[in-house]
This record gives structure tokens, C-alpha cells and sequence, in this order.
């Protein structure tokens, strides 16, 4: 009974969110998000507005409630990587995660916008590169968490969305650059579970 009980406790443990398993920490993952403070974060104003989202860390995730738009992205900036993480929002949110963006000006021109956004008029749909390319189909579940794994090499990406590949492109414009979190106005979002494996060429 006690090995059940202990492999029982080391399976929850190694689930936790906002941790490295010790085969990740080996393989050279980095955690980007803490659980606990915005540490390595910057809130940054959006395009056509002063304010920068009132972002805060709620119950272990990066939050915004959508008072007021904005977005807030790395310290640091990547090249080559892949990226896991997970997001909470109704079904409708309208949100996105910047990619290899500056951290002056437009994030989703100075770099590229991974959507989440099952309703874009123009059909940059929920895993595409906005203006650049589009996903197949994929759907957000509203109220629950869903799983982005993004590897962005050189000029292909590969996106998964909750473990099904929906987008494998190519694009040459943006090659590096910070990575960022999207808030819209009367749209609250969170983010956790946030890590990243740089990779080599």
C-alpha cells in the first residue's frame, strides 16, 4: 500500500503547474513564470492605448481581468525555441500570444500573433499567425484550460492546440524577439504553466 501511496504522491507532485519535471530541468527548460510573482515580466501599453492591462498573478497564473487592454511580455528575448503553455477563457475570448515581437510598438507587427480567437473576421482562426497564416481547424474550450505547444525554428512553426497539430508553416519576417501575452477589453484571460527549451540550429 505504501508504494501505491507514494507513487500516487510523486504523479500529483510531478503535475503540479508552474514546475520543471526533473527530465525537463535536464533537458534544459527554462520556466518562465513562477506561479507567484511577475518576475522576468513586463506590462507594456498596446498600440493605440496608455494603459498596460492591469496584469497581476491570481491563484498560481498570469492574469488580466480585461478592464483595460494591453499586453505584457518576457525581459528576455528568444530565437529558436519551443513553448508550452496554458490559458484559461470563455469559449468567445479574444486573446493571443506574441511571438518574437519588440518590445517598442505593435507586438502583433513587430512580431507575430499566435491567435486565440475563434471569431476573427478575416479567418486568422484560433492557432494561426495572424496576417500570415492560417491554422486548420481548432476550437477553444471555453472555461477550462487549454495547452499551446509552439516551436518556432528559424522560419517553420510548428502549433499544437491541446495536443492536435493545427498549423505547420513556414514564414521569414520576424526571427527574434520577446514573448508576450495579449489582453482586450471585456475579454479576462489567464496563463500558467509557462516554459521554454531554446533551440539550437
Amino acid at each position: 500500500m505504501l508504494p501505491l501511496l507514494l507513487f500516487t504522491a510523486a504523479t500529483l507532485l510531478a503535475q503540479q503547474p508552474n514546475t520543471l519535471s526533473k527530465a525537463e530541468s535536464s533537458a534544459g527548460w527554462i520556466q518562465l513564470f513562477d506561479g507567484a510573482s511577475l518576475k522576468g515580466w513586463d506590462a507594456r501599453s498596446t498600440f493605440d492605448a496608455a494603459a498596460t492591462g492591469n496584469w497581476s498573478v491570481r491563484n498560481g497564473a498570469i492574469s488580466c481581468p480585461g478592464t483595460v487592454p494591453g499586453w505584457i511580455s518576457t525581459s528576455a528575448s528568444f530565437t529558436d525555441f519551443t513553448l508550452k503553455l496554458e490559458f484559461r477563457g470563455t469559449e468567445k475570448v479574444n486573446s493571443g500570444v506574441f511571438l518574437r515581437s519588440q518590445k517598442e510598438g505593435a507586438p502583433h507587427q513587430t512580431g507575430y500573433e499566435l491567435q486565440i480567437w475563434d471569431y476573427q473576421p478575416q479567418g486568422f482562426l484560433t492557432g494561426s499567425l495572424v496576417g500570415s497564416v492560417k491554422a486548420g481547424p481548432a476550437k477553444v474550450i471555453g472555461g477550462q484550460w487549454n495547452t499551446y505547444e509552439i516551436t518556432a525554428r528559424g522560419d517553420h512553426f510548428l502549433i499544437q492546440l491541446n495536443g492536435k497539430k493545427v498549423l505547420d508553416a513556414r514564414d521569414t519576417k520576424h526571427t527574434s524577439g520577446v514573448i508576450g501575452f495579449q489582453c482586450q477589453k471585456e475579454n479576462p484571460i489567464e496563463f500558467r504553466n509557462i516554459k521554454l527549451l531554446p533551440l539550437r540550429k
